[in-house]
């Protein structure tokens, strides 16, 4: 038998092996929460969109104010758009690289920022609180039926938010309760239908606002049906006449999601391995991914003056996961062997952050933040691992029930964040505001897992703790160049940011016997950029450039016995540049046009490695896999309040490595979405196609089979019905 191409995966390949679940979502703390900051106030109308951004500071401040780049998608934009998934939801934000396909299943993004395209890099938050706590964020606990704004900032984040916004954060904020009831019904392409309710109840002063969806579906592989069902209520109250003010949230959810393979390729040609096809699934029967999630979460909201208010958020939650899956790692002719894993993971999490914010004057205005939060998680696991033969062409797999366990294992992981930040945003002059801060963070990790071969009677235990107390920080400078005036040119804003923050490493648990936690990792970056307006406020143009630099990396690598395993080696840097530029004019503000492009240069700067089949290679200097080095998107609409609607949006990337010495290309691609709708007032309709070129390319390689890429749904279409009383 000819051993399957191997070649280290994106990161947390080690995962499958022993079965950590690096890819398995359920780290959530909150699926829809009270926000941590008041709700954003709506802008003073203008041609140009003027978001109001709260995740970059706490603050409700005007995107051209943050001294970075940051991009917000509205709740009305996705409902125009049709939007089902996070993926659709922020795929046209200029240099955000994502797609549906991941190890989290096929509905699942891998979301990329500045070309770095690894979960546990980035936040991900609702209304507040991680949704996956410090790693592997559980995307599919978004509602995106209930999206108010999707606030996306990039560039470390650390001083206020810790160790899991160490290279950009997605925050999600809900829709607080309003008056009426809304019915939305809609279905599509493989058989989908989803029903969406919502209804707002006045209680007193308080609103009470009950929501519930449901969405079956089928799937472009085989054997990948799904379901979701969501429920639950938000409580919005004041507390007595001093502006107190408490949302609570209360969500339940379950999702189940029949789990399709990635497409096993040729590392050297970057080929599909002959006899494997597109869309077929090469899972074994019951594989799957199930959620069953309960999530409080409470807002409390305290003025103690009118320019000093205290703000805590607590989240709470119980995921309990099914998670059968397996990757191909052997290939003979027609014929192939696939390890997996079978575990039932619990995961409890607590999340609480209590700060301060203040506003005063010294030398100028200060807006102060200080505070502290914790984030607490246990996760236990049992079950087992397996082997499996199947047929490639035509596929025959064995049914679940009839795999028989190749060794019994368990996990146990326990991990504690705390971390406490201090940030102050000073404007000395009306041109000029300078911000810096600190935040540290002590971190503590145990874990013990166990593993026994069927018929050996020993038994493999490891245990391993490891605690860690870093500072991250930062500071930033923007200078009003053209302070907000009428004419020709009305905003130039010019800013410069410096970062530093650290990540606790996830543990390496190829196996049990060799299971232990790695060492954390540092990013220090730098940025600077314009935003500017023009022409009455018509025009916008923002240019950034950017540079991260990694220490301490974690990369994945094949060990000595062809399991992929996690390691601390080497260096990698990304930089690059992004520019965006919009145009919405006074006499047709229904009408839209937004571009963009970027250039991202991501690379190994020292990384040497021993694989199994080839010995040393070095790849410094190469660029990391899947990584496209230039972006760019546009995308035009036309929504009116009353009446017709449409948009067209397009994307395109070129070629992007395979392999971390860069053997082989992926071709570049093109994708187009294109939508029409109509707003009768009470009654809404509007259809949707996407990727209507039918584009297959690859959106995500698996951080757990080695070698195996996810592939861009199909052509599809979408139709919805919604209804206002």
């Amino acid at each position: 038998m000819n051993a399957f191409p191997r070649r280290a995966p994106a990161r947390a390949a080690a995962a499958l092996a022993f079965g950590i679940l690096a890819g398995a979502p359920g780290k959530a703390l909150a699926q829809a929460g009270a926000s941590s900051t008041p709700p954003a106030p709506t802008p003073t109308p203008r041609s140009v969109n003027e978001s109001v951004v709260v995740s970059a500071n706490r603050a409700n401040t005007p995107e051209t104010e943050i001294p970075g780049e940051v991009t917000v998608v509205t709740g009305e934009e996705l409902k125009q758009r049709n939007v089902t998934n996070l993926a659709d939801a922020i795929q046209d934000v200029v240099g955000v690289d994502t797609g549906m396909g991941s190890d989290n299943g096929p509905r699942q993004p891998n979301v990329g920022l500045w070309g770095l395209k690894e979960f546990d890099a980035l936040l991900f938050m609702v209304d507040g609180v991680p949704i996956g706590g410090p790693f592997n964020p559980s995307l599919s606990q978004i509602n995106i039926d209930d999206i108010d704004r999707i606030e996306i900032v990039k560039g470390p984040q650390g001083t206020l938010y810790g160790v899991a916004a160490f290279a950009g954060m997605v925050q999600v904020f809900t829709k607080s309760g309003t008056a009426g009831t809304t019915i939305r019904l809609s279905g599509g392409s493989f058989d989908e239908g989803r029903l969406d309710v919502a209804t707002n109840i006045p209680i007193g002063r308080a609103t009470l606002k009950v929501f519930g969806n449901f969405d079956r579906a089928g799937g472009w592989q085989d054997r990948t049906d799904y379901a979701d069902d969501r429920g639950g209520f938000r409580l919005d109250t004041p507390l007595g006449d001093h502006g107190v003010k408490m949302s609570l949230v209360y969500n339940m959810f379950r999702n189940t999601q029949d789990f399709g393979s990635p497409l096993p390729v040729d590392p050297p040609t970057g080929e599909v391995i002959p006899g494997f096809q597109v869309d077929r699934n090469y899972e074994p029967i019951g594989a799957r991914l199930d959620h069953r999630v309960y999530a409080v979460t409470d807002l409390l909201t305290v003025p103690l003056s009118p320019s000093t208010w205290i703000e805590n958020t607590l989240g709470l939650t119980y995921d309990s996961q099914i998670s059968v899956r397996s990757f191909i790692n052997e290939v003979d002719g027609n014929f192939a062997t696939a390890e997996g894993v079978s575990l039932k993971p619990i995961e409890k999490d607590v999340y609480d952050d209590l700060h301060v914010v203040t506003n005063f004057e010294g030398a100028g205005h200060h807006r102060l933040v200080g505070g502290a939060a914790i984030t607490w998680g246990r996760t236990t696991a049992d079950g087992f691992g397996f082997d499996i033969d199947l047929q490639i062409d035509p596929v025959i797999v064995p049914n679940m029930q009839d795999v028989p366990h190749g060794d019994s294992r368990s996990f146990n992981d326990r991990r504690t964040f705390v971390g406490f930040y201090a940030n102050d945003e000073w404007t000395p002059l009306p041109w000029l505001t300078v911000s810096g801060g600190l935040r540290l963070d002590t971190t503590s990790e145990t874990l013990h897992a166990q593993q026994q071969e069927v018929g050996d009677p020993n038994i493999d235990v490891a245990d391993d703790h490891r605690s860690d107390t870093q500072l991250s920080g930062g500071g930033s400078i923007l200078t009003r160049l053209v302070m907000d005036r009428p004419g020709a040119v009305n905003e130039v804003n010019f800013y410069v940011a410096a970062k530093s923050a650290f990540k606790p490493a996830a543990p390496n648990l190829s196996e049990a016997e060799d299971a232990h936690i790695l060492d954390p990792e540092r990013v220090n970056s730098f940025e600077a950029g314009f935003k500017t307006r023009f022409l009455e406020h018509q025009l916008s143009l923002e240019l950034s450039a950017f540079r991260m630099d990694f220490k301490n990396t974690v990369v994945s690598i094949l060990g000595p016995d062809g399991n992929p395993e996690l390691t601390n080696a080497g260096k990698t840097r990304f930089q690059g540049v992004e520019t965006e530029i919009g145009y919405h004019p006074c006499w047709l503000p229904e009408f839209a046009l937004y571009g963009g492009y970027a250039h991202h240069d991501a690379r190994y700067v020292q990384f040497s490695f021993i694989d199994p089949d080839e010995g040393l290679l070095v790849a410094d200097g190469q660029r990391l896999e899947l990584t496209p080095r230039d972006l760019w998107n546009a995308m035009l609409s036309y929504r009116s309040t009353l009446g017709p609607g449409a948009w067209f949006a397009i994307r395109h990337q070129n070629q992007r490595p395979f392999d971390k010495i860069n053997e082989a290309y992926m071709p570049s691609f093109f994708e187009y979405d294109a939508g029409v709708s109509w707003d009768f007032g009470l009654v809404q309709v509007s259809v949707v196609g996407r990727n209507l070129g039918d584009s297959r390319h690859y959106v995500a390689e698996s951080e757990i089979g080695d070698a195996q890429l996810y592939v861009a749904p199909p052509r599809r279409f979408f139709a919805e019905l919604g209804f206002r009383f």
